[in-house]
C-alpha cells in the first residue's frame, strides 16, 4: 500500500507543530512536504511609509486567507492511522487519500491543487439532490398563523 496523504489546514502558524507531529509518526524527513507561502511584504511597506509621511491613520489590513498544504507519503496502515491522527490534532480541515499519486509528482504544489479540486468536484457531483416541496410547506404555515 502506497499512498499519498494530502492535508489542508486552515492557516501557517501550526506548520512547525504539523512537522513535527509527522515526523512523530516515523516520517523520514524526505517523505513529506509542507507548502508554505513567502508573503510580499514589499507592498505592504510602501503603503506605510506613505501613510507615515502624510501622517494617515493606520488602518487594520484586510484578513489574508494563509492556508497551509501538506502531503505525506505512506506506505502501510500504520503511517496512514498516525499521520491522521497527527493531522486531527492540528486541526485539519480535509484529509485526501491518493493511491495514484507519488512524492515526486506531489512536489509540484499546481499538480496537487488541480487533483484535490477535481476529488472535491466529484464528491460534491455525487451528492444526492434534494427536492423541495413549496405547496405544503406554505399552506402548514398560514394555517397556523391564521390560528
Amino acid at each position: 500500500m502506497n499512498y499519498t496523504v494530502v492535508g489542508l489546514f486552515p492557516n501557517q502558524k501550526f506548520a512547525k507543530e504539523i512537522s513535527e507531529g509527522i515526523e512523530e509518526s516515523g516520517i523520514k524527513n524526505e517523505d513529506y512536504i509542507i507548502y508554505k507561502t513567502n508573503k510580499n511584504s514589499s507592498k505592504e511597506e510602501k503603503r506605510n511609509f506613505w501613510k507615515k509621511l502624510l501622517g494617515l491613520k493606520n488602518t487594520q489590513a484586510s484578513a489574508e486567507v494563509e492556508s497551509l498544504i501538506t502531503s505525506v507519503a505512506v506506505r502501510n496502515e500504520e503511517e496512514l492511522n498516525n499521520i491522521k491522527k497527527s493531522f486531527e490534532k492540528n486541526d485539519v480541515v480535509k484529509i485526501y487519500e491518493f493511491q495514484d499519486m507519488t512524492i515526486e509528482e506531489a512536489k509540484n504544489l499546481d499538480y496537487v491543487k488541480k487533483i484535490v479540486e477535481l476529488r472535491a468536484k466529484s464528491q460534491i457531483y455525487s451528492m444526492p439532490q434534494m427536492t423541495i416541496s413549496r405547496g405544503a410547506i406554505s399552506e402548514g404555515i398560514n394555517t397556523e398563523v391564521r390560528a
